[in-house]
């Protein structure tokens, strides 16, 4: 046991004392702005970092990136770390509303929003799983935004963003390859999961865009510092912007050319409703002087709702957390960058139609951290996790959902202030559809624990003994149980978007070149924009849609 402890305590303070002091202090991050720039980026998350970056490469266009937090500390280079950066000083910690038709398994009904804060932002406590969607995801996007007008940025972001990253092995691998899906009713697709792994780390837009351009003397990057109010002239033409930095400091920095919004699906909504465009009620209610009513800001929120189905296995071929705490699995990841660590556990995809399964290969679960992070309730956490007291359980998870859910919420103010969270209302499962689609994931998941490939690693679903789902038959293909158990357990994917969407009609909030409806100036790049959900993880659409941005911008 002392060994043990030894030796792991030995890596990670390698590990520590490599990221705290080898890391130079970039030019660019400075404490004092200037009076003015050309361009001001609010955000230094996913889009952020490419735009501040691309921007920045022209030496004599000034720019300025402002991140509301500071550095990420080295836990979240290591993949499988993810969740615990959430709850912690790099996580906004939204919450939602309470839920009408989901989340009775949750306290008070909500959802935890973990979003990033700090340099790489949401980028950089995700799960790292990559996707660019299929090409019907984009039949409703603007014209220039389809998805072959697309196709030249994802190249280039494949290239950038080491895709398809670092392939998942191993048994379940070779189980889930094996399956043959031309026994299953309708078309089925399984593939591998792709990710943003490089040499065992994580590999974001902080890696792969700020981190290059961080030295550039005509570029400045302010970290903790808020953004309070966008400002504008009489004629709605933005100036310049307000931020707090300190516990009171607060000063104004003028904006020549265009100020761009990287905020999230949650941020930039916010902002732009402090600031006094949105919503005319919810601008007047909250006594915010107007701007611009622009009704839909912070309107058609989407979000994918992922149901955890914890199956069991004889064979001892999943990750647990004994086995990743082994001094074995240390020295393959602290010092060969391999291992069990080195991955992000997810194995691969299954779909059908608009339901999606995707087969998470991890089978101990750690109660203290994973009831806390997803918000659950004890008693259900336990009954949906049977392995919640054992570290060495064997097992996986489906995270079954339907891709193109029906239901939309949206975001509203809780007062004037940016220092008010706002209120986020997903209204997951308002439609009967969205529960119908859920359901036909599910017996996509069993066809496939039907297979001989999982037979033979002794694979059972486990069925959660919920105490309001008790008086139905427990039984997934009974639709009332699977229905019951839906509502009361899925989870946020951690996919929100949609709510400052990009079109052409007249209730978009930013039109095909990004620039925000009635004002000038301004503009918006993040998941806020995309107007319908994707079919699969937005991660490296957002970055493909902030390359084209750039793009945009330089032509004008």
């Amino acid at each position: 046991m002392w060994n043990y402890i030894c030796v792991s305590g030995f890596f990670l303070i390698v590990s520590f004392l490599y990221h705290y002091y080898i890391t130079i202090q970039p030019v660019s991050v400075i404490q004092y702005p200037k009076e003015n720039y050309d361009y001001i980026v609010v955000g230094a998350g996913t889009a952020g970092c490419v735009i501040a970056s691309r921007l920045s490469e022209s030496p004599n266009t000034t720019v300025l990136l402002i991140e509301a937090g500071g550095y990420f500390n080295w836990l979240t280079t290591v993949p499988l770390a993810a969740p615990l950066m959430q709850s912690t000083n790099v996580d906004w910690s939204y919450k939602t509303e309470s839920q009408y038709y989901s989340s009775r398994a949750l306290k008070n009904f909500q959802q935890l929003w973990p979003r990033g804060k700090g340099l790489g932002g949401s980028g950089q406590l995700n799960y790292l799983v990559h996707s660019f969607g299929i090409a019907d995801d984009y039949k409703d996007w603007p014209p220039g935004w389809s998805y072959a007008d697309l196709q030249p940025y994802f190249r280039k972001v494949s290239s950038i963003m080491n895709l398809p990253g670092t392939e998942p092995d191993g048994p379940l691998l070779d189980a889930l390859i094996r399956v043959d899906t031309t026994l299953f009713d309708g078309k089925v697709t399984i593939e591998k999961a792709k990710n943003t792994i490089k040499r065992g780390g994580r590999w974001s837009t902080f890696n792969a865009y700020l981190q290059n351009a961080w030295n550039r003397e005509n570029f400045h990057i302010l970290t903790d510092t808020l953004v309070t109010k966008i400002l504008f002239n009489n004629k709605s033409i933005v100036e310049g912007i307000k931020v707090r930095f300190g516990s009171e400091n607060f000063k104004i920095i003028n904006v020549n050319r265009e100020l761009i919004v990287c905020a999230g699906a949650i941020g930039s909504p916010h902002l732009m409703m402090v600031s006094g465009i949105g919503p005319f009620d919810q601008l007047q209610s909250n006594q915010v002087p107007i701007i611009r009513n622009i009704p839909q800001i912070g309107k058609n929120l989407y979000d994918h709702l992922n149901l955890p189905m914890y199956v069991n296995l004889k064979m001892p071929v999943s990750i647990t957390l004994r086995k990743m705490q082994t001094i074995a699995e240390l020295i393959k990841y602290f010092i060969f960058e391999t291992g069990l660590l080195a991955t992000n556990g997810i194995i691969g995809n299954i779909v059908r139609n608009n339901s999606s399964v995707v087969l998470f290969g991890v089978g101990s679960t750690d109660e203290k951290l994973l009831k806390d992070v997803a918000n659950f309730k004890t008693e259900s956490f336990r009954s949906l996790f049977p392995s919640y007291n054992n570290n060495s359980w064997e097992g996986f998870l489906y995270l079954i959902n339907c891709m193109k859910p029906r239901s939309r919420g949206n975001i509203t103010l809780a007062s004037d202030s940016i220092l008010d969270p706002p209120k986020i209302d997903p209204a997951y499962l308002e439609y009967a559809e969205d529960i119908l689609c859920t359901q036909d994931g599910i017996r996509l998941a069993l066809e496939v624990l039907n297979t001989e490939s999982f037979r033979k690693l002794g694979a059972k679903v486990h069925l959660p003994n919920i105490k309001e789902c008790r008086h139905f038959h427990q039984d997934y293909d009974n639709p009332d149980y699977s229905e019951c158990i839906i509502r009361y357990a899925a989870l946020t994917g951690h996919h929100p978007g949609g709510t400052c969407r990009m079109g052409v009609d007249n209730d978009s909030v930013v039109d095909d070149k990004l620039m925000v409806n009635g004002v000038k100036k301004l503009r918006i790049v993040d998941a806020s924009i995309i107007p319908n959900p994707m079919s699969g993880t937005p991660n490296s659409v957002i970055i493909a849609i902030a390359e084209r941005a750039v793009d945009i911008i330089r032509e004008n």
